[in-house]
């Protein structure tokens, strides 16, 4: 399963395995299988969430798998997920996204990999037995309210880059189409002439005789 292409990507996967909760979009070529390495322990959430952008009918193969390589998730031909679940043994866990089954589209894919749960905004607020003030807790809200933002702009984000990749698609057909048309038709009109033409050369030769 494994191929030449993973040596590019040592900096992907040292980007995600840094960050622990990172975002990444990236191009999947055609006939291409592309997988990326989180070093979880035991015991931890995790959730990977993934959306194809561009590229052909918006879809991806996905697949992960645990330390043992069983597989825990896959689908074929998704156009978008997410997946949660609670890491049983401490390894590597690895995802991949594949785009074998495409011979000449490229696919843009984005994608939020997310370990463990946020460590608290206060510390105070691990212990159940302290109460937060007024201040505090309206801080905790505004934090919460600004993270639920970044994740409706991210959408919004990836559906407007969407619909984009779309409209310029269609524009593109649309011109050539056009151009087609255009082409048609001055055929079209060059073959009237000729033929109107035939018919007047005829008529002179038949009064000649």
């Amino acid at each position: 399963m494994e191929g030449p292409w993973t040596a590019g990507l040592v900096v992907l996967t040292c980007y995600v395995a840094v960050s622990l909760a990172g975002e990444l979009t990236f191009e999947l070529a055609d006939n291409d299988r592309q997988c990326f390495y989180e070093d979880v322990d035991a015991g931890v959430k995790c959730t990977l969430e993934y959306q194809v952008v561009t590229g052909g009918h918006y879809d991806v193969d996905c697949l992960i798998s645990d330390p043992t390589e069983k597989v825990l998730y896959k689908e074929i031909k998704k156009q978008y997920d997410t997946y949660t679940w609670t890491s049983e043994k401490k390894g590597i866990y690895k995802f991949c996204f594949s785009n074998e089954f495409s011979t000449f589209t490229h696919k843009t894919v984005y994608f939020d990999f997310m370990v463990g749960d946020e460590p608290p905004l206060i510390p105070e607020m691990g212990d159940h037995d302290t109460a937060l003030t007024q201040m505090e807790s309206s801080c905790v809200t505004s934090h919460e309210n600004l993270k639920l933002v970044i994740d409706y702009q991210t959408h919004f984000r990836l559906r407007e880059a969407q619909g984009r990749a779309f409209a310029e698609s269609l524009n593109e057909r649309v011109n050539y189409w056009s151009i087609a048309q255009t082409v048609i038709l001055i055929l079209v009109g060059i073959g009237q002439v000729v033929v109107l033409r035939s018919f007047f050369t005829e008529n002179k030769k038949h009064q000649g005789i």
